[in-house]
């Protein structure tokens, strides 16, 4: 119904500006209005959905107010708080729940107070598992309602972990007790993890390497060609094995094989490195002890230059071939390699099978010793003593070995030693036999002597058969003193200025009596008078006799013999010929050995020891000279020549050549001494004593060393002949008290020993005496060393 009021009130006329103000702020409110609808329906429709959201999702959440009590909770709290809906407005402490999380409360209140979050696992039964959060609650403008509870199922997660952590603890296990060393760093190098036995084998404690460089752990000198295979590693994914040398906690060097291999990881993780080490220590020391050990048989095979050694297949192909080989043989091992081994055998022995006996015989026996003759590249033959040896590896026999030792020389010197000892027995026989006969004769013209009735004639010869036949033992004895001193190098020659005519004289006076005693005819030519050599006059005459005693010997009774002199150059030639036996051409060279004879046709009553000549080759090399022989055959005749130079020897110290003695020299040497002779053997003293007495010499005789002293305090000889071996005092001890006399400083001194090395002579020079002579004395020495002494006061 109208309103009265309206209905008679007046048309309204155009609005005041009140009523235009009024009218927006209505339209604006009015869209507020419209604004905040649209925002509550909004806000409404996300509340609705987010408590859709949170009634479908599958994670327990309870809301609480400040006071703790249950505001709100999604389905899934159900099964952990046993909510009913009339739960709602009731502190969670009164509500039972299968969650052993007793602090939940203390928890909820702590976030209240602090505002921090708190977060834990709990146990909901057997194998369940929650992860609990409590956060505190805020309204939209900021403020604290409450707290919300999550509850997130983590069983399965723990399922998972609890596994890992069994699995992780097995590998720790299986890894820590393995017998090698395991590793793993990151990429960059750095170990996170490394098992107990590699920690012992550098000799840290577990766990001292982790967050160390694995290449501080390698020694320096390997660290190159580690990160060189690792860089390919990371890159080309491909594992790798590599022996290298680490570095002990001490400083000391691990030899260790590594195999090393990339661990990739899930999602965008880095892989890691894992390096499995053993130790292979001992096998390297092995190693290179057999390396050492193979290079030292290396070098032993190598150096043993004067042995042959190669190996051969079991076919007998040769293998190897070491330098002893190669300088023993004259092949290259080049040269020889994949040959026959029979190569080195002479062509007789190849053709009798001696290769094929020779491996067979190794086979059999274990080895093969062989001397026989062999062949060099060149076709050269040399004798070689030889082994043969099989040659065995892990599975048995793989081929052989043999060594060989040129034995040339040793068996020329065995074949020669053999020859030696076949002259030394045929010397010994010979010795035997040439002193038997003149002793022999010797005590023979003894016997006879002793016959009182014996006639004057026959006297005479028994005395000349003694003379002769003393002569003829000396010369045997001074034959093998001059023999022992030239095979020991101490003959020493006294060399002097001689007239050839005074050489030539000596040796035909020393075999005189062999000469006329055979009726041979001697033609003798010597140039002029004066001619003179330097020379040791007692050795160079000892050749011109030995070898006219040679022409004596082999030429039969009544023959020819010449010695001829001649000057050639500035050499004197002596030349000795004969018209006797001769011999082959062939055998003239080998009479100058030691102990050479020539064996059948010796002349009756003639001998010798088979070593004058082997004297006069060496006496004239001394010289510097030399001698050679020739004969045109058997029944023929020989020819002996020796060439001595006039001067001697090249750069020799001599005295100029010496005039021939004047009369005046002749009349003073004739003038003869007052001798003492002393020895302890009367029966060898007492005949030189008388001899020299015939001589016309004044001689007197001691016994003794002491009687002789006292001679010569009451009567100073002019010449004192001592023997050297006299008991005490002996001849030494006598020389040093006569030198020591006052009135014996004139007296001349001459050794009379049985030593007549160079050695014996030197000693009794050094002790003071003028003169040494060898006994028995040769009545004509002492009288040529008394006179000369006696020419020298």
């Amino acid at each position: 119904m109208d309103d009265p009021a309206r209905s008679h009130a007046p048309p309204p006329g155009p609005p005041g500006p009140a009523a235009a103000t009024g009218s927006a702020d209505a339209a604006a409110a009015g869209q507020r209005v419209r604004e905040l609808e649209h925002e509550i329906e909004a806000l409404q429709q996300s509340h609705g959905q987010l408590l859709n959201l949170l009634d479908a999702t599958a994670i327990a959440t309870v809301f609480l107010d400040r006071e703790l009590r249950v505001v709100r909770y999604t389905p899934a709290a159900c099964a952990l708080f046993r909510f009913i809906p009339g739960d709602l407005g009731r502190p969670l402490s009164d509500l039972a729940t299968p969650l052993r999380y007793a602090g939940l409360m203390d928890d909820a209140g702590r976030v209240l107070r602090h505002l921090t979050a708190v977060e834990r696992e709990v146990e909901a039964g057997p194998g369940t598992w929650y992860l609990a959060r409590v956060l505190p609650h805020r309204t939209g403008d900021g403020q604290v309602a409450g707290v919300v509870l999550t509850f997130v199922d983590i069983s399965e997660l723990r399922l998972a972990q609890r596994a890992l952590r069994e699995s992780e603890a097995r590998f720790g296990a299986i890894v820590n007790q393995a017998s090698v060393g395991v590793l793993q760093t990151d990429e960059a190098g750095r170990i996170f993890f490394v098992n107990r036995h590699y920690a012992r084998m550098l000799g840290y404690e577990e766990g001292e390497l982790v967050g160390s460089l694995l290449m501080d752990l390698i020694h320096p000198d390997d660290r190159a060609a580690s990160m060189e295979r690792t860089e390919r590693l990371l890159r080309d994914r491909q594992p790798f094995q590599i022996e290298k040398r680490c570095l002990r906690k001490d400083g000391s060097v691990l030899w260790m094989h590594n195999s090393v291999g990339l661990l990739e990881a899930l999602g965008d993780a880095a892989p890691s490195l894992v390096v499995v080490s053993t130790d292979i220590g001992e096998r390297r020391r092995a190693e290179d002890a057999l390396r050492a050990s193979e290079e030292r048989l290396r070098l032993i095979v190598e150096n043993a230059v004067e042995y042959a050694i190669f190996s051969t297949d079991l076919q007998g192909r040769i293998t190897g071939w070491n330098t002893g080989a190669e300088r023993l043989l004259g092949y290259s091992e080049p040269e020889v390699a994949g040959r026959f081994a029979d190569l080195v055998f002479t062509e007789e022995d190849r053709a009798s099978g001696a290769p094929r006996l020779e491996l067979q015989a190794a086979l059999r026996e274990g080895h093969a010793m062989d001397d026989r003759w062999h062949v060099r590249k060149d076709g050269s033959r040399f004798w070689a003593s030889g082994a043969l040896m099989p040659m065995r590896g892990p599975d048995g026999l793989v081929g052989f070995v043999k060594i060989l030792r040129d034995q040339s020389q040793q068996r020329a010197a065995q074949q020669a030693l053999e020859a030696a000892n076949r002259s030394k027995d045929r010397f010994l026989a010979v010795l035997s036999h040439e002193l038997r006969n003149p002793l022999a004769s010797i005590h023979a013209a003894g016997t006879a002597l002793a016959e009182a009735d014996l006639p004057t004639q026959e006297r005479s010869r028994a005395i000349d058969i003694v003379r002769r036949q003393t002569q003829t033992m000396k010369v045997l004895l001074d034959d093998l003193l001059d023999v022992s001193s030239l095979r020991l190098g101490r003959m020493n020659l006294r060399k002097r200025w001689v007239p050839v005519r005074v050489l030539v004289e000596a040796a035909l006076e020393a075999t005189r009596h062999g000469l006329d005693e055979a009726a041979h005819a001697l033609a003798v030519s010597v140039p002029e008078p004066d001619l003179q050599l330097f020379v040791d006059p007692v050795r160079m005459s000892q050749v011109l006799s030995n070898l006219l005693t040679n022409a004596v010997k082999y030429t039969p009774d009544g023959g020819r013999i010449a010695l001829d002199v001649a000057q050639q150059g500035s050499d004197i030639v002596f030349g000795v010929s004969d018209n006797g036996i001769g011999m082959e051409a062939g055998v003239v060279e080998s009479m100058f050995e030691m102990f050479a004879r020539r064996p059948s046709e010796l002349r009756p009553g003639a001998g010798g020891l088979g070593i004058g000549l082997a004297l006069v080759r060496s006496i004239v090399e001394l010289h510097g000279g030399r001698v050679s022989g020739e004969s045109t055959g058997p029944g023929k005749g020989s020819r002996f020549i020796v060439a001595v130079p006039i001067d001697g020897l090249p750069g020799e110290v001599r005295p100029d050549p010496q005039p021939p003695a004047s009369p005046a020299d002749d009349a003073a040497a004739a003038r003869l001494p007052r001798v003492l002779l002393v020895d302890d053997n009367a029966d060898a003293v007492w005949p030189i004593a008388r001899l020299l007495g015939l001589r016309g010499f004044e001689a007197q005789v001691a016994l003794s060393g002491r009687e002789a002293l006292t001679q010569v305090v009451h009567a100073p000889p002019d010449v004192l002949v001592l023997d050297i071996g006299m008991p005490s005092p002996d001849g030494y001890e006598v020389a040093r008290a006569v030198k020591a006399m006052p009135d014996a400083q004139d007296v001349r001194l001459i050794a009379a020993t049985g030593w007549g090395q160079p050695d014996d002579v030197e000693r009794t020079r050094r002790a003071g005496f003028d003169a040494h002579l060898v006994k028995p004395l040769d009545l004509d020495e002492l009288v040529t060393a008394l006179r000369r002494l006696c020419a020298g006061t």
